[in-house]
């Protein structure tokens, strides 16, 4: 049983891809990038790949980020989790497990979309890491800071970059099948385990280390 469970929050815990979508089309314009016109094709490319084909250059990250997340926040509170989510949640807490947020949404948002489906109160912590490749710092941090066994701690993520940050920070990484990347992408980046039904988190998370 893993003691810590740190969440991923767009596309992993919040079903935020339509608006996502909408939002990433409407500032292409004014940003100078590539809109999204076929997602079955973007759920095929890693973040590196996604960022080539839709002409965002590093420097231009930070402004695309803030932007993104301030019109996000106009939505926060519409989001809904993925169906069975808020069950598996609940379940978790109950056998003993606590529960945290590192996303690159920001906390505001995050806790606003939490507080509209109920579940706010079931997590011990919200961190929001506003550089894209940040995750696997900000995770070892979370760990040095709370004096958590790193064995004891796993990452719940829908991105190759969610599982890359959980190889830095040296801890294991639960694959969702629900959110951005496609299942073959995720596998190929080898996870610990690769969940396409959300009940199947509790035998993951909440059961023995061996299971999945």
């Amino acid at each position: 049983m893993y003691r810590l469970v740190v969440w991923d929050f767009d596309g992993t815990l919040a079903d935020s891809m339509p608006a996502g979508l909408h939002i990433f089309n409407r500032l292409a314009p004014e940003l100078g990038i590539k809109p999204i016109a076929d997602p079955a094709a973007a759920r095929g490319m890693s973040t590196r790949q996604f960022l080539r084909h839709h002409r965002i250059r590093f420097w231009r990250l930070p402004r695309l980020v803030r932007r993104f997340q301030a019109a996000a926040a106009a939505e926060a509170d519409k989001l809904a989790l993925f169906p069975g989510l808020a069950e598996v949640l609940r379940g978790l807490v109950d056998r003993g497990v606590r529960l945290g947020i590192l996303s690159s949404n920001n906390e505001g948002n995050i806790r606003r979309c939490l507080a509209a489906n109920g579940v706010e109160g079931l997590f011990a912590f919200v961190v929001g890491c506003p550089k894209l490749f940040g995750k696997g710092r900000a995770l070892r941090r979370l760990l040095r800071t709370g004096g958590v066994d790193r064995r004891e701690v796993l990452y719940v993520g829908d991105e190759v970059r969610d599982l890359e940050a959980a190889k830095r920070a040296g801890v294991a990484a639960a694959a969702v099948t629900w959110g951005f990347h496609a299942e073959e992408l995720l596998r190929a980046a080898g996870p610990r385990y690769v969940v396409s039904d959300p009940r199947e988190l509790l035998a993951v998370a909440g059961g023995s280390r061996a299971a999945g």
